[in-house]
């Protein structure tokens, strides 16, 4: 249950009686809605899933169904995640897009090496796996008339580690933690082009996977 601020409880009174002279009654969720978007009550928090060490951090999107065309997307999410887990002081270093371009480009059959090889590679303690398994972003942005998703299947691996039963750190479970983005037909209409779309979807998505590493608050969603 949503908390009620230290400071504010003088002001709950206040609110009780705004919610009694709007005509609404008891503690339904019109009650609770008005209260959370008056500030007075704190929402939940969530904890974080995984605790990421600090150490060298590979972000490596893997896109074995070629569900996202161009790979805009892909590129664009390893840059917005890596700004997140900066942004909540999660890791120091991040291989970059370029980066791990150069080693692909000089490392024979890369593409038929394993995560924990190519964190290896990369000069990676962590790998942080993402799995594409959705994306959904239509062809023409200005007509979009449902949601983009953009899901993937996230696993932290140890890339140092010496044995293969000792690799995946989190989570245990062989398919990974589901994590999916939605984009609103709205926004998608408001980018200027596909690449602006694929940035916006990104960055959604960006923002979902990070908040499996740090203490959160829950969205508090407005029922109609």
């Amino acid at each position: 249950m949503p908390r009620i601020a230290g400071g504010r409880l003088a002001g709950l009174a206040a609110g009780i009686m705004l919610l009694l002279a709007a005509g609404v009654s008891g503690c339904g969720p019109k009650a609770g809605t008005l209260l959370y978007f008056t500030g007075l009550v704190q929402p939940d928090k969530t904890s974080a899933a995984f605790d990421l060490a600090r150490k060298p951090l590979l972000i490596l999107v893997d896109d074995d169904w070629d569900l996202v065309h161009p790979p805009t997307a892909r590129d664009a999410l390893v840059d917005a995640l890596a700004t997140e887990l900066r942004a909540h002081k999660l890791v120091e270093r991040v291989t970059t897009n370029e980066e791990l371009a150069k080693i692909r480009q000089t490392e024979p059959n890369f593409d038929k090496r394993g995560a924990r090889e190519i964190g290896r590679l990369a000069k990676a303690d962590i790998v942080l796996w993402l799995k594409v398994v959705r994306f959904t972003l239509p062809d023409d942005i200005e007509a979009a008339v449902v949601p983009c998703y953009f899901g993937v299947s996230v696993k932290v691996l140890d890339a140092k580690a010496a044995k293969r039963e000792d690799v995946c750190l989190w989570p245990k479970e062989r398919e990974g933690k589901l994590v999916e983005a939605r984009v609103s037909p709205h926004d998608l209409q408001a980018c200027k082009s596909a690449r602006e779309a694929h940035v916006a979807v990104a960055a959604a998505l960006a923002s979902q996977v990070a908040k499996l590493f740090y203490e959160h608050e829950e969205e508090q969603q407005p029922k109609q």
